[in-house]
């Protein structure tokens, strides 16, 4: 007998009086009407809301929220004031309670579903030391209009830019130089690039702060041409408007002259002061360039090295630490007289690395350039690699790089992840194999957003 096909009980345009019951990863309510699932973003499991439906699919449709009926007990007044239209965070208006709840269920959600893991221990969530005020860098757009200069994020999945005044994730002297820079820019004939047309000059401002120096580099994304020297020595003034014991580093110029989505072209060129900021962390100093890949809460990031730190500090053989960035990682596990090899394949950061390493006398540590799947393979067969630091991007760890780790097999693996649906199906390969978990544990490296950072910690089976 054929399966009698389902008929979506709603239409685009319907309006409806509906309950949120769970948040969903995305950290949009979810709701359901006559067995079809509905997604409500800015709304909380408890919430009671009006809202209009904007787009059906066969498995479910997404809604506008046009009133908030009664609101849940979780729910609280967003700090941000654009909060609803930006889209850069997406819990502002839940309590940070119930945020590492939130967190803690979409983790535990993706290992069962995804990874096929049932933990014997539970998860331990780490909340942040400042909810507000962590983000070391923000990336600014620009559009010209009439009532003046927008400086802002894009609108969640558009191009639209939403002018922010003030960003209450970002370290409060990012906001500050922003609004400087929009001044000078505003009253100057600088064009803004439209990407509809591919006309224009300045494309994006990238600010970049160091917590603990207080240094900051600016960035400022262009088409080819240059600016004019009166408008540099203007940013570089900013330094006599400020309050506080923060001044401009440098500023560097990316050429992007590309039709393309991409913030960052391969080119920089150096207009004022210094190409990178110093940075401090862990007792380990570091330089920034514009382009270097850096965590973006330096707080949390040091409670995260101390964790990696304690996970291997049995230790006294090499670490393969893959995906290594600038080396913050493996120069911090470096400290403890432990030889470690860093790989990574953005030769920038490699540079960085490098200079670190001299700067911080640390001669046990090294950096190896190229494709991580590439260079494992010279690693198989051999015995004194112990342990293994895997922190990909989001996108996980490939094949060739597990299928690598499972001929190496290193008494220990630390997996470091801000997606849990790559980290849960690279965990169901290793687990299936050779390792089983010991821990688990979430940093809320992102407060107010969706991203989780986990870290897990694997042991090798005993062979039988």
């Amino acid at each position: 007998m054929a399966k009698s096909k389902f008929v979506i009980p709603v239409k685009c345009g319907a309006r409806l009086d509906l309950t949120v019951e769970d948040i969903a990863s995305s950290g949009d309510g979810i709701s359901r009407y006559n067995g079809y699932t509905l997604f409500i973003p800015n709304a909380i499991g408890g919430d009671r809301v009006f809202a209009e439906v904007i787009k059906t699919t066969p498995r479910f449709g997404v809604t506008r929220l046009i009133k908030l009926i009664t609101p849940s007990p979780d729910r609280i007044a967003p700090e941000c004031r654009v909060y609803s239209e930006c889209g850069g965070c997406q819990l502002q208006h839940i309590k940070y309670d119930k945020q590492m709840e939130f967190k803690k269920k979409v983790l535990k959600d993706n290992l069962e579903r995804i990874g096929k893991i049932v933990l014997k221990e539970d998860i331990e969530v780490i909340p942040a030391q400042r909810p507000f005020f962590y983000r070391n860098k923000g990336i600014f757009s620009f559009k010209r209009t009439r009532k003046g200069l927008k400086v802002g994020f894009f609108a969640k999945g558009t191009h639209r830019v939403i002018d922010i005044g003030y960003c209450p994730v970002l370290l409060k002297p990012i906001n500050e130089v922003k609004e400087a820079i929009r001044r000078i820019i505003e009253k100057s004939n600088i064009s803004v690039y439209n990407e509809t047309h591919h006309k224009g000059f300045l494309r994006s401002l990238i600010i970049r702060e160091s917590a603990k120096t207080k240094e900051i580099l600016i960035g400022l994304i262009t088409t080819e041409g240059s600016l004019d020297k009166t408008i540099i020595e203007e940013m570089a003034g900013i330094n006599d408007d400020l309050k506080g014991d923060y001044k401009i580093a440098g500023i560097v110029q990316n050429i992007n002259s590309v039709k393309t989505n991409i913030i960052l072209g391969s080119e920089n060129r150096l207009l004022w002061g210094r190409d990178y900021i110093n940075e401090s962390l862990g007792g380990i100093a570091y330089r920034l360039s514009l382009t270097s890949f850096f965590q973006i809460n330096p707080y949390q990031t040091e409670i995260l090295f101390k964790i990696v730190e304690d996970m291997l500090k049995d230790l006294t053989d090499t670490v393969l630490d893959i995906y290594s960035g600038i080396g913050s990682m493996a120069l911090q596990l470096a400290k403890h007289h432990l030889t470690v090899i860093g790989i990574e394949e953005n030769e920038v950061a490699v540079m960085d690395a490098g200079r670190s390493a001299e700067r911080n006398n640390i001669k046990n540590c090294s950096f190896l350039t190229g494709a991580a799947e590439d260079i494992l393979k010279s690693f198989e067969g051999r015995t004194d690699i112990k342990a293994v630091i895997l922190d990909p991007p989001r996108k996980g760890c490939s094949e060739e790089v597990l299928n690598s780790l499972l001929k190496i097999k290193p008494e220990k693996i630390v997996y470091i992840s801000c997606n849990p649906s790559t980290l849960s199906r690279d965990l169901h390969k290793l687990c299936y194999n050779l390792y089983e978990i010991k821990k688990v544990k979430i940093i809320d490296m992102f407060p107010q957003t969706v991203h989780t950072e986990t870290v897990v910690f694997l042991k090798r089976k005993q062979e039988t």
